[in-house]
């Protein structure tokens, strides 16, 4: 699997280099716009920030890769402005392409209006391979154990992580925590859970802010899994005796609250780890994640919560689970564990071998049919000598497919 680190510069030097003069831009450090990095040749190993201007006589591919994080409408105006050559050239000589990781309305209107081509891919499936690689070299009996019935990692709680709160106020509200491992933060790096609450703008509504606000006004100190020190890269370095601790992951993920789908390396944890989960996150994520070839629980919990449109209704739904599950004796949660094992063994392999296949082909196929829709449909040397196309052979892209597969 190619670094992560790379990982532009890899999609750079197959893909958009390919294309005329090519260039891509994307954004450093990792889940941040705080950088603008420009890559201008075909493997650039001394990147540039802040990119310069050259002639616009002629077509040229741009590729913003915005894939990293979820798009809000805030998000859009940072986007906007880190746009290559902006104010220099005419439109109809520059192709903008959005590389992006998620399946939603909103990205589909600003692509519309930005005459953006809209190539989408699970990112963060690719972030998941680098990042837990390791873990399919270990022994098998490292994944016997576990002493708590659920692990819940909460690092982030302010704005539309807020739901966060709600939950570990249910779990503390129904003396579940004692049957886990729970981190909560009472204040991040945009404020505390107080502001998180009472902000004018939150998405939480009032049944929960109620609730929250009774439970956590009593409780003073953080709870606590890894680290008391908060940030966004924590999945980097996560511990593996912290994932197979308990049974069930109940995983949280960064979007819970909007109309889209798109998941992070999060739920890849209890995989690795070869765990059942919970997936807190929007309406029709388990469904996505399925859609990848990964295989989920309903024969031991109830996944209604997938497809409830409540944001507070969804939450108490995964709250009687867990309860449920908290309620049973040891000997039945190891004999369900032992249900389990085929499905986890499958989930787990498949993430390891079949899922790479996949994300690799939809990143590459997705591409292919971008050319195609500036190609206006046209296939390979069928154009006249007036029209500009832009085109890779199918030799090559699957030549490409093969090289990222390795």
């Amino acid at each position: 699997m190619f670094s992560l680190d790379r990982f532009y510069n890899i999609l750079h030097n197959n893909l958009i280099s390919k294309c005329a003069n090519g260039k891509s831009i994307y954004f450093f450090p990792f889940g941040t716009y705080e950088d603008k990095v420009v890559l201008a040749n075909s493997f650039s190993i001394n990147d540039y920030i802040n990119p310069i201007n050259e002639k616009a006589d002629r077509p040229f591919f741009q590729c913003y890769f915005a894939d990293q994080e979820p798009y809000y409408n805030e998000t859009f105006p940072i986007l906007k402005d880190a746009l290559i050559h902006r104010d220099h050239v005419m439109p109809d000589t520059r192709i903008n392409i959005l590389a992006n990781s998620e399946k939603s309305q909103l990205k589909n209107d600003f692509v519309k209006s930005q005459n953006y081509y809209d190539w989408y891919y699970f990112y963060h499936g690719f972030v998941a391979l680098d990042w837990y690689r390791d873990f399919q070299y270990l022994t098998p009996d490292s994944f016997n154990r576990f002493d708590k019935v659920f692990i819940c990692y909460n690092h982030l709680i302010s704005k539309y992580r807020s739901y966060r709160l709600h939950l570990v106020s249910n779990l503390i509200d129904h003396d579940l925590i004692k049957h886990g491992r729970v981190s909560l933060f009472l204040e991040d790096t945009h404020g505390t859970w107080e502001e998180a609450v009472w902000h004018p703008d939150t998405p939480l509504d009032t049944r929960a802010r109620l609730k929250i606000y009774k439970t956590l006004r009593g409780v003073t100190d953080t709870l606590t899994i890894d680290t008391v020190t908060p940030n966004g890269t924590l999945s980097a370095n996560v511990k593996f005796d912290d994932l197979t601790s308990a049974l069930f992951h109940v995983v949280t993920e960064t979007v819970y609250f909007h109309d889209k789908l798109h998941l992070t390396e999060k739920v890849f944890k209890p995989i690795v780890a070869k765990r059942p989960f919970f997936l807190v996150s929007t309406p029709g994520s388990l469904a996505y994640l399925k859609s990848y070839g990964f295989k989920t629980f309903d024969r031991w919990i109830d996944e209604s919560y997938d497809t409830e449109q409540d944001h507070y209704i969804r939450i108490e739904k995964i709250t009687e689970e867990i309860a449920r599950l908290c309620a049973m004796d040891r000997g039945a949660l190891k004999q369900m564990h032992l249900e389990m094992q085929e499905i986890l063994e499958y989930n787990f392999n498949h993430f390891y071998n079949k899922f790479k296949d996949i994300i690799v082909d939809e990143l590459v196929d997705n591409f292919e049919h971008i050319l195609c829709r500036i190609n206006n449909g046209r296939q390979p040397n069928n154009h006249s000598k007036h029209h500009q196309r832009f085109e890779l052979s199918p030799e090559y892209l699957q030549d490409v497919k093969k090289r990222l597969k390795q």
